[in-house]
């Protein structure tokens, strides 16, 4: 069982590469550890490319074989000078001294300067065998702090050595000494403290050359986590079809027996079961009422599992072990999600990280659905909203009409007039009626489509228009081919308004449409010779300007209404798809 799951979770792992798990291997990863050990002192990185054992040993051996020709049994001070002088070389060749430019390692080279100051001191001034220890020490002062300070260190040795050699030798002989010395210890600053900085300077390249490959590598990482979420997530906006594909991927990767989607209310503070999967029903629930799993998954930043479940304690009573997470989007809770097994530790750790990398593009693509279903519903009563107004602006004067008609006919009948004059009148108008319902119901079901491009239906819309209205219509289309259909469809919406609005507001006699269409480009061009744009009286309700610049703006069109210099309105909208740049003519072309 415990093979099986394993096996489970490494394909989970593998197939659909969770970005919460892929982040937590990244995190302990060797290559990542020595990036971020990479990210300390440059100095450290120097400590392995200067040692300063073999200087330390050269400056020992010749100290050694200068002395041996002046040691004797009683010169007391050179046996302790060469003890003191080996030992301390021993030392620092096992465990030397590293080049960190801090204050304690500054103390640490004050102190080996001052013994060698003082062994060179007590054995003779310059004329000691172990003034080439100093040398060393120099070095180490320069690759540590820098040759600045290794002068210093140097200068200040010169002068105590020298204080003390001019007496035994005398001035003229001693500022040589001292001279050559200070040259000598002055050569080692500066030349080491050259060779440290270049070797900054190469540590400092290498190290902007890490970040770049580690801000790359990581920005790789985030990419290749964020295609994995794009891949985790439904692309549908149907709430119905976003819950099949998520409940059936996460039957492919974790068995259950229970599992149950809840969306959260929140008017009435309850959880209402959108989606179960199991063999049992699951109930709304209140937010008081919840089980103590998916209660501690509202607050809970993680995946809750448990794995024993008390009897009863579950979503249904035989649940022995379940996993809970909370759904959220937008900052705010959508909803709960709940597995649950028959078995007693069911569920890994491997499991419950599976689940928290579903449950945050699962909770977005909830509320994507649950917002295109608001704004739909919202467009179809925005839809059921203007065909109510058409069928009042055409139909509803008419069906007053016909009833002030069927009074007048009562009336008559009533006094013993004649009525027959008045009935084949309330015919006429009652086929006239007819005859509109008709037109309007033709009007809302014309549509563009694969067979019927828009020139089509703009024409045959035309013919019907100026049939109802009695305004002069010209058409003038030339199609040399189409734009996308989505497209055309809001490019008919926008011309049908334009014309509804012509016939209701303008007071014209003459309109004329013109048609201009290809594969990159559309262009709608509507002119009347009515009252004018601005001129008309305006209803609350009437939205039509409005509506018709929405529509172009969505499909990114441009749109204007202009009032031209011989009077009326002229409607202007023009869409270039990317790459188009066709040239537009206005010239009477027929199609």
């Amino acid at each position: 069982m415990a093979d099986d799951a394993d096996q489970s979770s490494a394909a989970a792992r593998a197939a659909v590469g969770w970005p919460l798990v892929e982040r937590r291997q990244d995190d302990d990863s060797p290559n990542v550890t020595e990036r971020r050990r990479g990210r300390g002192s440059d100095q450290t990185a120097l400590l392995n490319a200067t040692p300063l054992w073999p200087f330390r040993l050269a400056a020992l051996a010749g100290a050694v074989l200068r002395a041996a020709t002046e040691i004797e049994l009683d010169s007391w001070r050179l046996w302790v000078c060469t003890a003191i002088v080996g030992a301390y070389t021993t030392v620092m060749c096992l465990r030397p001294i590293p080049y960190n430019n801090d204050q304690r390692t500054r103390n640490r080279i004050l102190a080996e300067q001052a013994i060698f100051t003082a062994v060179v001191l007590v054995s003779g001034a310059w004329a000691s065998p172990f003034v080439l220890c100093l040398i060393p020490t120099g070095m180490l002062a320069a690759f540590a702090a820098g040759g600045w300070f290794s002068a210093q260190l140097a200068a200040a040795s010169v002068v105590a050595v020298t204080v003390q050699h001019i007496p035994s030798t005398g001035v003229v002989r001693g500022l040589q000494d001292a001279g050559l010395w200070a040259g000598l210890l002055l050569l080692v600053a500066f030349t080491s403290g050259l060779a440290h900085r270049a070797a900054l300077d190469g540590v400092r390249q290498q190290q902007l050359v890490l970040d770049r490959v580690t801000t790359l590598s990581e920005a790789n990482s985030l990419l290749f986590a964020l295609t994995r979420v794009a891949q985790t997530l439904p692309a549908s906006l149907d709430l119905d079809e976003v819950l099949d594909s998520t409940v059936g991927r996460v039957r492919a990767m974790i068995g259950f027996d229970t599992l149950a989607v809840y969306l959260y209310n929140d008017p009435q503070r309850s959880f209402v079961p959108i989606r179960t999967s199991g063999s049992q029903p699951v109930e709304e629930v209140r937010s008081e009422a919840l089980t103590n799993g998916l209660m501690l998954a509202l607050s809970a930043p993680k995946t809750i599992r448990i794995e024993s479940l008390i009897d009863g304690k579950g979503i249904v009573d035989d649940s022995k072990s379940g996993m809970y997470a909370a759904l959220r989007a937008r900052g705010s809770l959508v909803g709960l999600i709940a597995i649950e097994s028959a078995t007693a530790h069911a569920f890994t750790a491997q499991h419950a990280e599976i689940v928290h990398g579903l449950a945050e593009p699962f909770g977005i693509a909830i509320d994507n659905a649950l917002l295109f279903r608001k704004i739909r519903t919202l467009a179809a009563d925005e839809e059921r909203s203007r065909i109510a107004r058409d069928l009042h602006d055409r139909v509803g004067s008419s069906l007053a009409m016909i009833g002030f008609e069927a009074d007048r006919a009562l009336s008559i009948a009533t006094n013993g007039e004649p009525v027959v004059p008045v009935l084949g009148e309330l015919r006429e108008q009652i086929r006239a009626v007819v005859v509109e319902v008709r037109d309007t119901l033709y009007d809302l079901r014309a549509e563009v489509s694969k067979d019927r491009d828009l020139a089509y239906i703009a024409g045959d819309f035309l013919r019907r228009f100026e049939q109802r209205t009695g305004i002069k219509a010209t058409f003038d289309p030339k199609v040399e081919g189409r734009v996308s259909l989505p497209h055309e469809r809001e490019l008919w919406q926008i011309l049908r308004e334009a014309m509804v609005n012509v016939e209701r507001h303008s007071k014209a006699k003459n309109i004329a449409v013109i048609v201009r269409e290809g594969p990159r480009f559309a262009l709608l061009r509507i002119t009347d010779d009515g009252i004018g744009y601005g001129n008309a009286p305006s209803r609350p309700d009437s939205y039509g300007i409005i509506g018709m610049r929405e529509r172009a703006t969505q499909i990114g069109a441009s749109f204007s209404v202009t009032a031209p210099p011989g009077g009326g309105t002229e409607v202007r909208v023009y869409l270039e798809s990317e790459g188009g740049n066709e040239d537009v003519s206005l010239g009477s072309t027929g199609r």
